[in-house]
């Protein structure tokens, strides 16, 4: 009996032991975790433990290639034009510069319709046209033709390039264009079985040359057609109205072309008359001459033909004579200006812009 207590007494005093170096060697274990690691749990042990480190190459990144700074280039300052005269309103951009003026002669009527007026028909429309783009002045064959008459020269004469370089000296005018109507074709039928109304389709072709005033040279040939579709009429006159419609789809595929040949020539004008210091010239308000605006004023030049095809090469510009500044506007399109620097002018000098 003795001994089994003996041998119960030494088992505790061991199990003690024991539970004493486990407790003593997890308290160690706990001192070496690193601080701030500590998670507690209501209602359960607390819990010690770090995240495991991350092996070095898991965690190494390739380096990202070097950023190559950006060059800014620097702003490419584009030179403007002078600032037009306080006095002068500022001109949309489609105005900008001088308006040029051009000379709408008569157009053939090519087409099997000849008792039709086509060919007045497109040159009406072709006038509507350039004036309503605010880039053109249109003269009217009657202006024309009361000039010539002075000269001495009938209006049936302008197809002579002789004739159309005096048109250009005296009036300032830099184009003219003359053209034909071909190729009008007609379909019409019943709108339906039960009704008598007609029902009109056509389609035209139109053919406009653009000529140099200054030397009677052809500038560009135009063509224009158009479709089908969209010149539909129905009703009384229904065949003239498809056509008109086929003339107007005409034109307006080749408007902005033609209009950008016109601008590729100078614009221009003369000295009409000199009075002391007054210089009149052959263009104003609907030239789109300015109060303010200052003007250079050359000798005309001389005409360059070529050897070989005695065709006009253009004109050279002539000696600088001096500037004027413009002073007043009158009439339709004319205008008066001072002179600011130079003398001995004299009628037909040619005026030209100053920025160009």
């Amino acid at each position: 009996m003795n001994q089994n207590k003996k041998m119960i007494g030494i088992i505790f005093i061991l199990l003690t032991a024991f539970l004493f170096t486990l407790a003593s060697c997890s308290s160690q274990k706990a001192e070496k975790l690193p601080p701030g690691k500590t998670v507690t749990v209501e209602g359960m042990e607390t819990v010690k433990g770090v995240n495991p480190p991350k092996s070095e190459t898991s965690s190494s990144k390739k380096p990202s290639p070097p950023t190559t700074p950006v060059k800014k280039e620097p702003e490419t300052k584009v030179a403007s034009a002078p600032p037009r005269p306080l006095s002068s309103p500022a001109l949309p951009l489609f105005q900008m510069g001088f308006k040029k003026k051009v000379g709408i002669l008569d157009f053939e009527n090519n087409t099997t319709y000849k008792e039709e007026k086509m060919g007045e028909a497109v040159a009406k429309k072709l006038s509507d046209k350039l004036e309503a783009s605010q880039r053109v002045v249109i003269l009217d064959k009657t202006v024309i033709s009361e000039m010539l008459n002075r000269e001495g020269f009938k209006f049936e004469e302008l197809s002579d390039p002789s004739v159309m370089k005096r048109a250009h000296q005296s009036i300032g005018i830099q184009a003219f264009t003359i053209g034909t109507v071909t190729d009008v074709s007609l379909l019409s039928s019943k709108a339906s079985e039960t009704s008598d109304q007609e029902v009109a389709f056509a389609t035209a072709k139109v053919e406009i040359r653009l000529i140099d005033a200054s030397t009677g040279n052809l500038l560009k040939t135009f063509i224009g057609r158009s479709p089908l579709f969209g010149t539909k009429e129905a009703g009384e006159y229904s065949r003239g109205k498809a056509v008109l419609k086929a003339i107007d789809f005409g034109l307006d595929d080749i408007l902005e072309g033609f209009l950008r040949q016109l601008d590729l020539l100078d614009w221009s004008t003369t000295i009409a008359k000199v009075e002391g210091e007054n210089l009149y010239l052959n263009a104003g308000k609907l030239s789109g001459v300015r109060i303010g605006d200052t003007l250079e004023i050359y000798e005309p030049g001389k005409e360059i033909f070529h050897p070989n095809t005695n065709l006009s090469l253009g004109w050279t510009t002539g000696k600088l004579k001096g500037a004027l500044r413009v002073t007043d506007l009158f009439g339709v399109d004319a205008a008066i200006g001072k002179v600011v620097q130079g003398s001995g002018f004299s009628s037909n000098d040619v005026v030209k812009s100053i920025v160009r």
